[in-house]
């Protein structure tokens, strides 16, 4: 799957116009949903540990099936 989300993000010292979220965008297997957030498993190991990436559902804006 294919998710862009936008990151919370601290502007210190910076001009009101530049304090926007950043544009991010992960790549992974969804493994696990809930009604807050969603885990993306980047890679996984046999013994169930794994890199993986929890987002919360208000800061996804787009989930696409990659082929």
């Amino acid at each position: 799957m294919h998710v862009e989300w936008l990151d919370p993000a601290i502007y210190t010292m910076d001009d009101l116009s530049s304090a926007i979220p950043c544009e991010c965008w992960t790549e992974g297997t969804i493994v696990k949903k809930s009604k807050n957030y969603v885990v993306i498993a980047n890679s996984q190991y046999k013994d169930g540990s794994g890199d993986f990436t929890v987002l919360v559902k208000g800061c996804v804006t787009k989930i696409t099936q990659m082929i």
